[in-house]
């Protein structure tokens, strides 16, 4: 995953900018075994540092399988895999930290997430 690509398609998303107006926050992604710090500041991702990580500064983290991530990215997702909440309900992506914090910023975490498709 090319993630200064990712972090420039990201932030240069119009949309991302309107709907996450003042979103700040630090995303702890678990992809199988790699981790990712996603630190975005003012709806714009501000850094994205790869572990691993002995004690994560993070807000809240989406944790789940390589096979997992792989079948959300896919360019063309499968029936019932197409939004993350149905992972969090197969518990194949858990979400874990401050779920207020995660709810409040949660249509541009799913933008922001989209940008992720096709990148396998």
């Amino acid at each position: 995953m090319d993630w200064n690509r990712y972090k420039e398609k990201v932030n240069a998303d119009p949309l991302l900018a309107h709907q996450g107006a003042g979103s700040s926050f630090r995303l702890l992604l678990g992809w199988g075994g790699d981790q990712y710090l996603i630190t975005v500041h003012e709806a714009s991702i501000a850094s994205v540092k790869t572990g691993p990580f002995v004690m994560p500064q993070c807000d809240f983290a989406l944790t789940g399988s390589a096979d997992a991530w792989d079948r959300f990215v896919s360019p063309q997702p499968a029936p019932r895999e197409q939004d993350i909440f149905a992972f969090f309900r197969s518990r194949e992506i858990m979400l874990t930290g401050d779920t207020r914090k995660f709810y409040a910023h949660l249509m541009y975490l799913k933008l922001m997430l989209a940008h992720l498709r096709g990148r396998t």
